[in-house]
């Protein structure tokens, strides 16, 4: 299967990059649709000194944030034709890529938190998937263990139970990973973008959303809706991947440092998301946020059937690469 498209083939006319296997010295381009201000772009330059320093120079880099090398989708077009680029996605977008496989570390309560996070994302489970992904879609995971935070529900109202979600309307995205989780515990599912959030929730076009505590303060959603139940039932492997082509154009120790250094900043990234979800919850209070705790096995019950689309044994199998067992 080929996951090249016009798009693509421009972008390498666009760039004329022929890699040589010999190539001693390179530049990568480091993409990501978030702005300069977020904390992955931010420790992602962070990273990129210091491999540039290990390297000696022979890898420089150029930090292109907000999308200026265009969407997720176009970066990853760009890698798989072996464009020298680096762009921030997540497991469940490189599920698309020929390993559809990738989507079920996302699913609901696959992790217990960052933790088993990273312990997953290096996993030989994963590396199966990554290997798999350079050799059908010509991408390379760089590391996908970049945590910003388990995902939790606010609304108008507390939802400690899943009988509490029936009939409610929520804002849910249009991807399957949510939507099989979601649907199952009686939700409106309600297509409504990042954006235009805040005013659904001040409007009662939705009356809850879901979202990592870190992600809440930056879209300010707790203002309309003051009531956060800690279901923690998401945790995105968020992360960088690049072209396969470009790795192996490098040397084993270069390769090395690469992956090093970006697992080092996914640790780093995880931590600081940590620290700071604790100072965001006195604020939220301080605002008249008020924390609820949730019936997690209820929840994980209520949300079991997502597994079903899966073969038999595949949570299974995430739960032992993620505790190590």
């Amino acid at each position: 299967m080929s996951y090249i498209t016009k798009a693509g083939v421009a972008a390498a006319a666009l760039f004329g990059a022929t890699l040589s296997a010999q190539a001693a010295e390179i530049t990568l381009r480091i993409a990501s649709v978030n702005p300069p201000t977020a904390l992955s772009v931010q420790i992602a330059e962070e990273v990129a000194a210091r491999i540039t320093e290990r390297t000696e120079g022979r890898i420089a880099f150029q930090v292109f944030p907000s999308a200026q090398l265009g969407t997720t989708t176009d970066s990853l077009e760009q890698a798989s034709q072996g464009l020298p680029i680096i762009t921030f996605t997540s497991a469940s977008f490189m599920s698309q890529f020929g390993v559809p496989e990738l989507a079920t570390v996302e699913g609901p309560f696959a992790i217990s938190g960052a933790e088993e996070g990273q312990t997953l994302a290096f996993s030989p489970l994963m590396q199966g998937y990554y290997d798999t992904l350079a050799e059908k879609a010509g991408v390379r995971v760089l590391a996908l263990n970049w945590f910003d935070g388990a995902r939790h529900m606010i609304g108008a109202a507390p939802y400690p139970e899943p009988a509490a979600l029936e009939g409610v309307k929520m804002r849910v995205p249009p991807v399957e990973t949510w939507l099989n989780t979601f649907e199952p515990l009686g939700v409106v599912a309600t297509t409504v973008e990042a954006a235009e959030t805040y005013s659904a929730l001040q409007q009662g076009v939705v009356t809850a959303a879901e979202a990592p505590i870190t992600g809440l303060q930056a879209s300010k959603w707790y203002e309309p809706a003051k009531n956060i139940t800690l279901t923690g039932h998401f945790n995105l492997f968020l992360g960088w991947v690049t072209s396969e082509a470009v790795m192996q154009s490098l040397t084993e120790a270069d390769r090395s440092i690469l992956m090093e250094e970006f697992r080092k900043g996914g640790e780093e990234l995880t931590q600081q998301s940590i620290e700071k979800e604790a100072r965001i919850k006195a604020e939220f209070e301080a605002a008249g946020v008020t924390f609820h705790e949730a019936n997690l096995p209820a929840y994980r019950e209520a949300t079991a059937s997502f597994w079903e689309n899966w073969p038999a044994g595949t949570y299974d199998a995430i739960r032992a690469a993620a505790t190590g067992k």
